[in-house]
C-alpha cells in the first residue's frame, strides 16, 4: 500500500474508529461534508481531489440504522456516480446493517440483507471490508469483492491476561458454539453447552446445562448483544448452577432497549466488547470494558488488493 494512492473518508456513525484507523495506517481523514435538511434528508459532499485513488469510507450501520445505511449509500453514489473518478471506492462496514436478516423464517418477509447488499452495488461500491457477520454464509449475497475480518484476536488476547486456571467457556445457544469451541481452543479451557428455549424475541429459558460450572469462572462469547434479554436468562441459568465470577465477549455491542438496565442489574462481572459500534456516553457503564479492532481494520487496508 502507497500512502499517497489512498484515502480515507468517516461517515458520522463511528468517526472514532475511523481516526484510530487513520492513525494506524499514519494518515489523517478526508474532508467530505455530511448533514441533514430539515426534512431528515441527508447530504454529502466529498470536498477533496479523488481521481485515480483508491477511496475507503468508514461507516457503521449502527443505531440509526437506516439513516446510517442512506448516508452510506450516498457517499458511495457521490464518489462513484459523479465526475470524481476515483480508482476503486471500498466501503468499510464495521457493523453491517440489517446483518441478522440473511434468512427468511415466515411468507412475506423481506430477505433484507440481501437488500442492502443489492443497494450497495446500485450505488457504486466496489468493495466491503465487514467484520463478524451474523452468519458466515450470508457472504453469498454480494456481488462484489468481500472481505470479512474477525475480531476474535482482540478479544482472545484481551481474555488470556486474566487468570484461566479455573475458567470455562458457555457457549449460549447452538448458533453460538462454532466461535465458542474456537475460543475454548485458544485458550485451552473447557467449554459447557447450553440448550435454550426462546420466550420472547429477546427473552430466553435455559432448558439444559452440560458440563459443569458449579465455582467456576465463567465466560459467556457471542457475535453480538442486542437488548440483553438472551444474555440475562443464560446469566441466570448458570448462577443458579454456582458459577462464580462471569464474563460475557462479543464484537457488536448494539445494546438497544432495556439492555443497559439489564446489564446493570445483571451479577456479570465484565462485559467485554469491540469498537465496531460507537457508544453513547450513557451507555459506557463501568461493567463494560471496549477494545478497539483499529489495528485489524488497519492491516486489511495495508493488505487489501
Amino acid at each position: 500500500m502507497k500512502k499517497n494512492n489512498i484515502m480515507l473518508f468517516s461517515g458520522t456513525t463511528n468517526e472514532p474508529l475511523a481516526k484510530k484507523i487513520a492513525a494506524e495506517l499514519n494518515h489523517k481523514l478526508s474532508k467530505v461534508t455530511i448533514r441533514h435538511f430539515s426534512d431528515g434528508e441527508t447530504y454529502v459532499n466529498v470536498e477533496e481531489n479523488v481521481n485515480g485513488k483508491k477511496v475507503y469510507f468508514v461507516q457503521s450501520g449502527s443505531y440509526p440504522t437506516n439513516e446510517s445505511l442512506m448516508e452510506l449509500l450516498i457517499m458511495l453514489h457521490a464518489l462513484k456516480k459523479t465526475n470524481l473518478h476515483p480508482k476503486k471506492v471500498i466501503a468499510i462496514v464495521p457493523f453491517y446493517p440489517y446483518r441478522r436478516m440473511e434468512k427468511t423464517v415466515e411468507v412475506g418477509e423481506s430477505l433484507t440483507f440481501e437488500l442492502v447488499a443489492d443497494l450497495l452495488k446500485t450505488a457504486g461500491i466496489d468493495k466491503i471490508i465487514c467484520m463478524d457477520l451474523h452468519k458466515h454464509r450470508s457472504k453469498r449475497f454480494f456481488k462484489f469483492q468481500r472481505k470479512e475480518l474477525f475480531a476474535m484476536p482482540v478479544i482472545e488476547e484481551y481474555l488470556k491476561k486474566k487468570d484461566l486456571t479455573n475458567m470455562v467457556i458457555v457457549a449460549p445457544d447452538k448458533g453460538s458454539m462454532p466461535e465458542s469451541k474456537k475460543y475454548a481452543r485458544a485458550l485451552n479451557i473447557p467449554i459447557v453447552k447450553a440448550y435454550k428455549k426462546r420466550k420472547k424475541h429477546d427473552e430466553a429459558i435455559i432448558k439444559k446445562i452440560v458440563g459443569e460450572i458449579n465455582g467456576k469462572d465463567v465466560i459467556i462469547i457471542d457475535d453480538e448483544i442486542n437488548t440483553a434479554g438472551t444474555l440475562a436468562g443464560v446469566v441466570k441459568a448458570i448462577k443458579d448452577k454456582g458459577a462464580r465470577d462471569i464474563y460475557f465477549a462479543c464484537t457488536h455491542a448494539v445494546l438497544s432497549g432495556p439492555a443497559i438496565e439489564r446489564l446493570k442489574q445483571s451479577p456479570i462481572k465484565e462485559i467485554i466488547v469491540t469498537d465496531t459500534i460507537n457508544l453513547s456516553l450513557e451507555k459506557k457503564i463501568d461493567k463494560i470494558k471496549i477494545i478497539s479492532v483499529a489495528k485489524i481494520f488497519a492491516e486489511a487496508i495495508k493488505n487489501d488488493r
